[in-house]
C-alpha cells in the first residue's frame, strides 16, 4: 500500500532509526513500511497515525475509484441514512437498527456507544456477540420480531460516529468492501482505549475481559 510515511518522517526531521524507536520496531520494518514492501498491522497503522497526529488516511493511500473523496464523504456514504446501508453486512445493519431503536426506547436523542454495544449483542449468531460472550459477557438482550426493523431515524452521537469511522478505516486497510459486526466491535474497543467514557464502566459491569477480547479481535478482523 502506498503511503506518506517517509514524507511525514522527514517533516519531523527523524531518521528511520528515530521513527523505529518511537514505534518500537526495527529500522528494517520502517524501511519496509515506507517502501510499501509490506504493510503494517492494523494496530501499527493506527499507532503511526497517532504518532504524527494525523488521520490514518493521511498516511496510507487507498487506491480505489473513490480515493479522492474525503473520509467524511466516505463515512456519509457508508452510514448516512439518506444513502442507506449498502456497504454494511445484513447483520451489521440489524445491529445498527437495534441500536437506534434502543436509543429511542431509552429516550435518548442520539445513538450512544452503549446502544451500539447492545446492538452487537442482540443477535447471538453474529461474530460480535460470539466474541463478547466468549470473553465474559453474560448479558442477555431481549428481542422480538420487530427489534431489527428501523423505527426512528435517530442520529449517531459524535462518539458513535467515531466508532463507525474506525470500522470504515479497518475495512479500507484490509481492502474489503463490507463492514461486519466484528469491525463495529473493533471500533468500540478502540473508543474505550482512546476515550474513557461510560462505556468502560459498562464493559466492566458486563464482566467483559477487554484484553482477551482485543486479542481475539486482532485474529478475527
Amino acid at each position: 500500500m502506498k503511503n506518506r510515511l517517509k514524507e511525514l518522517r522527514q517533516l519531523h526531521q527523524w531518521s528511520q532509526s528515530d521513527l523505529a524507536r518511537e514505534l518500537g520496531v526495527s529500522r528494517q520494518a520502517v524501511n519496509g513500511f515506507e517502501s510499501g514492501k509490506f504493510d503494517p498491522s492494523l494496530d501499527m497503522a493506527f499507532k503511526i497515525a497517532s504518532l504524527f497526529n494525523v488521520a490514518i488516511e493521511d498516511v496510507f493511500i487507498y487506491e480505489a475509484k473513490n480515493s479522492m473523496q474525503t473520509l467524511a464523504e466516505r463515512v456519509k456514504n457508508f452510514f448516512g441514512f439518506e444513502f442507506g446501508f449498502e456497504r454494511f453486512t445484513e447483520k451489521a445493519i440489524n445491529a445498527l437498527n437495534f441500536a437506534r431503536n434502543e436509543a429511542t426506547r431509552s429516550q435518548n436523542s442520539q445513538v450512544e456507544p452503549e446502544h451500539l454495544l447492545a446492538g452487537l449483542l442482540a443477535d447471538p449468531t453474529t461474530t460480535s456477540a460470539r466474541l463478547l460472550r466468549a470473553n465474559g459477557c453474560l448479558v442477555s438482550i431481549e428481542t422480538d420480531e420487530h427489534s431489527f426493523e428501523i423505527r426512528e431515524n435517530t442520529k449517531f452521537s459524535p462518539q458513535s460516529k467515531f466508532v463507525l469511522e474506525l470500522a470504515l478505516q479497518v475495512v479500507r486497510l484490509q481492502g474489503k468492501k463490507s463492514i461486519g459486526t466484528e469491525h463495529l466491535l473493533w471500533g468500540l474497543t478502540r473508543l474505550v482505549e482512546t476515550d474513557k467514557t461510560a462505556l468502560s464502566d459498562l464493559l466492566k459491569r458486563y464482566e467483559i475481559d477487554l484484553e482477551a477480547l482485543n486479542k481475539q479481535l486482532a485474529q478475527t478482523v
